[in-house]
Formats: C-alpha cells, structure tokens, sequence
C-alpha cells in the first residue's frame, strides 16, 4: 500500500478532467450530471484534485471554501485501486489546501463504510444526514402568492442572511451559480419586504435534486415544496431530499407527502469544529459535495 501511495501524484483538475470526473460520479450512481461536476470546478478551480498512477487518472476529491468554513466532496478512487491508501492521500490534499485557504473548519458527508476513514484523519460526527425521495404529489390551490413568489435575481443578496444564519457561513456564490443554472424552480417566502425562506431544485440525472432550502417553519416550507412540485412538469419524475436529522419536521414533512426514506449519509467536521448554523432549519441540503 505504501509503495502505491508513493507512486500517486496529485494534481488540480483542469476543464479537460471534467468528463473523467463525471464518469466516475456516474458509475457509483450519485446522480450528478456533468454540469454538476463542472460546477464545482468553476467554483474552486484551485480546489480541486486529481490523482494519477503512472499518469493515468486514479482518484479525485473536490472542495469548497466559503470563509472559515470549508467543504469537501467528491471523494472516489476507481474501485480496482481501493484500499491502497490514495482516499487518504487526497483526503489529505483537500484538507491541507482549504487549510491554506483560511478554513478553520472543515466539513463533509460520508457514506456509513467511509466514517472509520474520516475518523482516523481527524473528523468527528456532527449527525445523520437523511434522503428522502419520491414522485410529486399534485397538490390543489394557488402555488404562488400568500407570500410565495418565483426567485428574481435580486432576492439572491438577500438570501444571505438568513441562509448564513442557518448554514454557517456566507455562500452567496454558490446560491446565486445554483440559481443561474436552473431558476425555473427557484422560490422565496416572504413577509413584507423580509425573506423568511427559499428553495431551490435542479434537473440531475433521471430525477430533479430539491435543495437548498432554509425556512423559519415548517408551513413555510410546504409551501415552498408546493410551488417548487408545481414546476415540475414530468408526473413519472423523481424527486430526491437531503436534509439534516435534527430537522425533524422535515422527516414528517417527507412522510405526508409519501415520500420514501432512502438511506443517509454523515456529517462530520474538522478542526475547531465551528460555523454549526441552525441545521433545524435546514430543509434541504445543496448536496453533499457542498453543504
């Protein structure tokens, strides 16, 4: 093992790495389409890594920083060249580099076979993370007004207070990229002139994606998940979640919308172990490679 740790090299991606990247994704079925892992390059083109073994491509591990808060995703080594230590290598390149960049904490969500990894590198649990999915339900009524409104490019600032309140850090960049590419199914609770909650959803591969969302209740957020079902025109189509365990009126939110529990990840964190948030108010992760 150690000697294919010393023959491992690790570098950036570059753009001509994306399609690589996306057949790995592809292969473990995570859903991502490429314009997914072309995202998280073009949001830390720096970030992101690469292994090779005699300069064929092996394994790679995206990242995300938002302050002093960094993010890891990503992580996959192509199965024929696991348990040789190259996970740990680029665990090790991820964390050093958000490290560099100011992150004093630093998060990710692991599948269940992947936390004794994490643990011996220094990460801790912090909890389940849960996802739900389904098809959507029609629901009757108006999907807009009292309240609700479509996403207009302009609510994105002012998503940032609430949405660093509740994730822990400002991600301004990445709510407006996200928005960007897809704002058909993008909406916003209001009162008055203050914003109490959005969602937002993204077409991935052969399902739609709902997250993020932040929210100050859980009415608020059935009437976001309303107006975001309303957008999606395919009644076949599947819808997935992702959501913290403490939010357990989400789980119940999931549950009268026949939603289906299927499986979780964890999130474990890093460092100083900071920049928490309020995941009880956290209905919907933007996904595991970034929170």
């Amino acid at each position: 093992m150690n000697a294919v740790r010393e023959a491992v090299s690790v570098r950036a991606w570059t753009e001509s790495d994306v399609e690589y990247v996306f057949q790995s994704v592809a292969r473990e079925r995570w859903g991502h389409t490429r314009r997914d892992v072309e995202r998280c390059w073009c949001l830390e083109p720096h970030g992101c890594f690469l292994a090779e073994l005699e300069s064929e491509p092996v394994g790679h591990v995206s990242t995300i920083c938002y302050g002093k808060l960094g993010w890891i995703g990503l992580l996959i080594v192509n199965p024929e060249k696991r348990g040789k230590g190259i996970g740990t290598t680029l665990i090790q390149k991820a964390v050093d580099y958000l490290e560099q960049a100011g992150a004093e904490t630093i998060k990710l969500e692991a599948e269940e076979t992947a936390v004794p990894l994490y643990r011996s590198l220094g990460f801790k649990e912090e909890f389940d993370s849960l996802r739900f999915s389904g098809r959507p339900n029609r629901l009757e009524g108006d999907v807009v007004g009292d309240g609700i409104a479509q996403m207009q490019d302009e609510d994105i600032e002012g998503l940032a207070d609430l949405d660093s309140m509740c994730f822990g850090c400002v991600r301004s960049r990445v709510l407006r990229r996200l928005f960007e590419d897809d704002r058909r199914h993008c909406f916003v609770a209001k009162r008055g002139q203050r914003l109490s909650g959005y969602i937002m959803c993204r077409e991935i591969q052969n399902a739609f994606w709902v997250g993020p969302s932040i929210c100050e209740n859980s009415i608020l957020s059935g009437k976001l998940l309303k107006a975001c079902i309303s957008t999606v025109k395919d009644d076949n189509a599947q819808l997935r979640f992702g959501f913290p365990s403490l939010n357990g009126t989400m789980s119940n939110l999931m549950r009268m919308n026949e939603f289906a529990f299927t499986g979780k990840s964890i999130r474990m964190s890093y460092g100083k172990g900071e920049h928490r948030g309020f995941p009880e108010r956290v209905y919907g992760i933007a996904g595991p490679e970034k929170g």
